[in-house]
C-alpha cells in the first residue's frame, strides 16, 4: 500500500495526473501487443491449438490406462459398442449418400431416384467414414455423359411396339388403332 510522504507529492506507484483532467496513461510493460505478440489473434490460436494437442494426448494415455485395466468381460463388451457405432454410422452414412445422389441428380437427370440405382454400389462414397460429394458429382454427370437419354429435359427412346414397330403412328395411335384404321380403311 502506497502513502503519501509529504504534502502534494504522489504516492509511490502511482501514474502522475496530468493537469489536463484526462486519467493517465497506464504505465508501459515493456511488452508489445502486435501481431506477434501475446495478446494478438494469432498467439491466442496457436496457444489453443497446443492446449488441443496436450488434450488429445492425455485422452489417448487415458484410455490406455482404462483398456490395461479391463476385465475381458469389460473389454468384450466396449468391442461390442464400438461396433454398434461402426454399423449405426455405416447406416446413417448409407442414407446420407442416397440423399446426396439424388441432390446431386436433381436437374441433370430426368428421374434422380434412378441415379441411385444406376450408380450401383454406393458404398464407394464414403472414404474414412465420410461422404464424399465430390465424387458423387462426378459419378452423376459420368452417367449423365454415358447415358444422355437420361438427361433432364432430353428425349426419350422409344419404347419397342408390339410387331416389330419402331415408332408410334404421327396421330399418338398405337400400333394396334393403326391396323385397325388399315384394315378398316382397305375393307
Amino acid at each position: 500500500m502506497a502513502t503519501a510522504t509529504a504534502e502534494g507529492q504522489q504516492p509511490e506507484g502511482e501514474a502522475k495526473k496530468p493537469e489536463t483532467g484526462q486519467p493517465a496513461a497506464p504505465p508501459p510493460t515493456g511488452k508489445k501487443d502486435d501481431e506477434n505478440g501475446a495478446g494478438s489473434p494469432t498467439q491466442v490460436l496457436a496457444d489453443l491449438a497446443s492446449e488441443r494437442g496436450k488434450r488429445q494426448r492425455l485422452e489417448t494415455e487415458l484410455e490406455e490406462l482404462r483398456k490395461k485395466t479391463m476385465t475381458d468381460a469389460e473389454k468384450a463388451v466396449a468391442d461390442a459398442k464400438k461396433e454398434g457405432r461402426e454399423e449405426a454410422t455405416l447406416e446413417a452414412n448409407r442414407r446420407i449418400v442416397a440423399s446426396e445422389v439424388k441432390a446431386a441428380a436433381g436437374g441433370k437427370v430426368a428421374d434422380p431416384s434412378d441415379a441411385t440405382a444406376l450408380l450401383g454400389d454406393l458404398d464407394r462414397f464414403i472414404v474414412k467414414g465420410e461422404v464424399d460429394t465430390k465424387a458423387i458429382a462426378a459419378a452423376i454427370d459420368e452417367l449423365v455423359k454415358s447415358k444422355p437419354y437420361l438427361a433432364a429435359g432430353a428425349t426419350k427412346k422409344p419404347a419397342a411396339l408390339p410387331g416389330g414397330g419402331k415408332e408410334q403412328a404421327a396421330s399418338g395411335s398405337s400400333f394396334n388403332d393403326e391396323l385397325r384404321r388399315r384394315i378398316h380403311r382397305d375393307g
